[in-house]
């Protein structure tokens, strides 16, 4: 249908965006409102590596990430039976609901590619990503370790530490994969999930790449690799995003139909 989702959306959660696609609407064009930039001449990129803070917005968008090095990730078999499960009910146009049709939270790693703006403020002993989409908050506590014993929570636990001017971020504790998804597409995790991402920023400070590692031994053979690009959008307010006001993926018996 060649629909584009214009910035003056209304809340969209992540299994929207699916539905969409099932319906044959073009996805790709989402992107950040054109509200009215902050007041005064735009900032100028900040080029110190280790300074992460502002407006930025992922580059291109996939409900299923591409995996690095190519190729489909290393699912074990079950794994791959139940990607394959929810990706023929999503060509089918009966889109198989998760926790995001309720508004709940996409979890970790599946916020880190979703197609709304991030801003990032940090100090000398945390790092915080506030995101667009369900005005959701992430967290990365510098130079310190993990507790012995955390909850699991749909964003995990984040510490992290600067190898030369790469961020790591290791993040644990996460929900286990009845409540998420790895991505848009459906792939599947379990509680032995384990995040790794490496942010870097570009010399001329227009990007930052996020070089996310994916460690299950629950789901996959073997650890593999998402790159994400995020650039700088100092022209962009965030927009209000109340999911529960708008939400479009009523469900009946756990298949989404879109209002």
């Amino acid at each position: 249908m060649g629909v584009e989702l214009k910035m003056a959306r209304k809340p969209l959660i992540a299994c929207g965006l699916a539905v969409l696609l099932a319906m044959g609407i073009a996805a790709p064009g989402v992107r950040a409102q054109t509200a009215e930039p902050p007041p005064g001449p735009l900032a100028q990129p900040n080029t110190n590596p280790r300074d992460f803070s502002g407006m930025w917005q992922i580059r291109g968008y996939a409900i299923r990430y591409p995996v690095v090095g190519g190729g489909e990730a290393p699912y074990l078999p079950w794994a791959k039976a139940e990607a394959k499960r929810r990706a023929d009910a999503q060509a089918a146009g009966t889109p198989i609901a998760d926790s995001t049709a309720k508004c709940m939270p996409s979890g970790s790693p599946r916020i880190w590619g979703a197609p709304y703006p991030i801003k990032i403020m940090q100090n000398d002993r945390e790092v915080v990503v506030l995101h667009e989409v369900q005005h959701l908050m992430s967290f990365f506590f510098l130079n310190e370790e993990h507790p012995k014993e955390l909850d699991r929570t749909f964003h995990g636990h984040s510490v992290a530490h600067w190898e030369g001017n790469t961020l790591v971020v290791d993040t644990v504790a996460l929900k286990d994969g009845k409540e998420t998804l790895i991505n848009e597409a459906g792939d599947p995790h379990t509680d032995k999930l384990h995040v790794t991402m490496r942010w870097t920023k570009s010399p001329d400070g227009k990007s930052i790449e996020n070089l996310l590692t994916i460690d299950d031994p629950g789901a996959y053979s073997k650890p593999w690799s998402i790159r994400f690009e995020y650039f700088w959008r100092p022209e962009i307010r965030f927009m209000e995003y109340i999911c529960e006001e708008n939400n479009r993926n009523e469900t009946v018996d756990g298949v989404v139909v879109a209002k």
